[in-house]
């Protein structure tokens, strides 16, 4: 076909938009493209950079000087991974191929590709986070072991300071049963916990997002759901500048293929920054979807 089926741009601006909204772990991680060299190839390594704490304030003393203390950074690296999607069009169906299907294409790319994405960010914290709190049952969760995530950070636990509860949707049911979470009579529960909208169950003491995502929150092999307590700046992601998109002609096939692809890392930058409750504690991760 002389006639190209897609204008790149647009269809990479529409992919990469649907992308955005279909992520669940991803609204947890803090985006450091623009902080980060441009991502080119795939397989190769990335820096994500993470700012080091100064040390504690000293008391001045009149007539002596303070001591400048340097800013510095560490250097956290993280595999550059690669995420795509074909599909292929027929020229008999192409005629059809308009403006509402070639929506529902950039949207179904989009979802497969946010899917990979969310799986990876889950892979990490599973892997490199410190903090690891044992629930009593496999498929349920309560206030009190949810309270013990929150004791992990001593008493850095502004509510602010959290990015948000990552939950398998089996655990649903237990934060609606939860009076902290639902009741009015709560002066920290927020009105109309428990009605799910874009994936957000409601807010945990009014502030922090409850997501609901089953990508690699639940343990297949040991039949537990897996569940993260994520601080913000935590997790890190880091985006090739614009998704890639090309057309393959098969000739014989008397068809097209449509390839879109994105390189991306992720990174737990703060391995002291999640928690994750489950009923089986163990350091290495663990397959689930």
């Amino acid at each position: 076909m002389a006639n190209t089926l897609v204008i790149p741009e647009l269809f990479s601006e529409a992919v990469n938009s649907k992308m955005e909204v279909s992520l669940r772990v991803g609204r947890l991680a803090t985006d450091m493209t623009n902080m980060a060299e441009d991502i080119r190839t795939c397989g190769d390594t990335i820096h994500f950079p993470t700012f080091n704490r100064i040390s504690d304030a000293a008391t001045v003393v009149k007539g002596t000087p303070l001591e400048p203390e340097e800013v510095s950074m560490s250097d956290s690296t993280a595999k550059i991974g690669q995420v795509g999607k074909s599909v292929r069009i027929y020229d008999k169906d192409s005629i059809q191929v308009k403006g509402a299907m070639k929506d529902r294409m950039a949207d179904q790319i989009g979802e497969v590709m946010a899917k990979d994405v969310d799986k990876n960010l889950v892979d990490e914290m599973d892997t490199g986070a410190v903090y690891k709190v044992p629930t009593v049952s496999a498929e349920s969760i309560t206030v009190s072991e949810i309270e013990s995530a929150f004791d992990c950070f001593g008493d850095d636990v502004d509510s602010a300071n959290f990015a948000g509860i990552l939950i398998n949707h089996r655990l649903r049911k237990a934060f609606t049963a939860m009076d902290e979470f639902t009741s009015i009579s709560k002066t920290y529960a927020k009105d109309s916990n428990g009605v799910v909208e874009n994936g957000i169950v409601g807010y945990w003491l009014g502030v922090i997002p409850v997501i609901i995502c089953d990508n690699n929150t639940y343990d297949t092999d040991k039949k537990e759901c897996k569940t993260y307590l994520v601080r913000k700046n935590a997790l890190g992601v880091i985006w090739q500048k614009e998704i890639t998109v090309e057309e393959e002609r098969e000739g014989k096939l008397l068809a097209t293929d449509l390839i879109a692809s994105d390189l991306y890392a992720v990174k737990l930058m703060d391995t002291k920054g999640c928690v994750v409750l489950r009923k089986t504690i163990a350091a290495a991760s663990e397959s689930g979807s």
